[in-house]
């Protein structure tokens, strides 16, 4: 016989009024285990439990090179019912240990640097930090092992990881503005001199439009400790248009006495710039050249001329000219 047909002969019974003995029989049986399960829990009991740690008040000359334990093993005594919040953490908060040097103790003869922390001596703290209603029998491990080296301090930039991808026709005006620009990172030497750069955190902006200003904060670097956590930064986005200017082509280092003809004899320069400046946009604010030093140079492997931008304002982007190269003669 299937299970599933026990269960609907059951219930059949139970609903037909056969079998109403059985059914309160199983009220009373489960009515008699609540009893007896709250009754347990109301008598005390010993256990082991697990705590996480956070240790506070390090020196501020000195960085932690190891890893102490980050859980301790407590003895407890209490009731039932308090050792089950604990055991299902609704009374759960990680134990906080002093590691300063008023309770670190240095290791003797043993290498510079190593100290450790006595449990037993924090005993009655950690017991404080436990509900009133909970005694501590034990700690373990009675000792705690710190590698502590001594530190250097230095400034370092700080270099954006932020990612940043910008609607149709708008872009950056300008570098990002970090602030502060510079931070000071504490460390172990051998550690801190490797370093070029702080960097944020990574962050991506989508579809930007406006300028962004925005709290970010710095990457973590092991054994590392930063005067701030984190930095302003400020990134101005402005619409663009494309532009168009005509200038003329003028060489640069030319021998005195000699003349440089090019044809054609200007260039068109394309490029984009806001729109805030779009009416300042002058010719004068470019210069396109030719060296003549480069044209002697090259004279063997080419018949032409390359054009360079010299000069243009630093409020547009992505500037392009053309031709890129042109016909000259040059004549004494």
């Amino acid at each position: 016989m299937k299970i599933s047909d026990i269960f609907k002969g059951l219930a059949q019974r139970a609903k037909s009024g056969f079998n109403r003995d059985f059914l309160t029989y199983l009220v009373f049986l489960l009515i008699a285990i609540t009893i007896w399960y709250l009754n347990a829990l109301s008598k005390d009991y010993t256990t082991d439990l697990k705590f996480a740690v956070r240790y506070s008040d390090l020196p501020d000359d000195k960085v932690l090179t190891n890893a102490p334990p980050d859980q301790l093993n407590l003895t407890l005594n209490a009731q039932g019912f308090t050792l089950l919040k604990y055991r299902f953490g609704l009374l759960f908060n990680p134990l906080v240990l002093e590691a300063s040097y008023h309770t670190l103790r240095r290791k003797s003869d043993s290498r510079q640097g190593e100290y450790f922390l006595s449990t037993q001596s924090l005993f009655e703290r950690i017991a404080s930090q436990l509900g009133s209603d909970v005694r501590l029998r034990m700690v373990e491990p009675d000792t705690l092992d710190f590698l502590l080296s001594e530190t250097i301090r230095k400034n370092i930039p700080v270099k954006s990881a932020l990612q940043m991808q910008f609607e149709k026709g708008f872009f950056p005006r300008g570098g990002m503005v970090i602030e502060p620009k510079e931070i000071t990172v504490i460390g172990p030497k051998t550690v801190v001199d490797t370093m070029q750069y702080v960097h944020t955190r990574p962050r991506a902006f989508k579809k930007v439009k406006s300028s962004v200003r925005a709290t970010i904060g710095l990457q973590p670097v092991h054994q590392l400790r930063y005067s701030v956590g984190e930095v302003q930064i400020v990134q101005v986005v402005e619409r663009f248009t494309q532009a168009s200017v005509a200038i003329p082509i003028e060489p640069v280092n030319l021998p005195e006495g000699m003349m440089l003809k090019t044809f054609p004899a200007s260039v068109t320069i394309n490029c984009m710039a806001p729109i805030s400046d779009y009416e300042k946009l002058q010719p004068f604010m470019f210069r396109a050249v030719v060296d003549y030093n480069a044209i002697m140079d090259e004279r063997d492997n080419q018949s032409k001329a390359r054009v360079q931008i010299s000069r243009a304002p630093d409020f547009v982007i992505d500037v392009m000219h053309h031709p890129m190269n042109v016909d000259f003669i040059i004549e004494k």
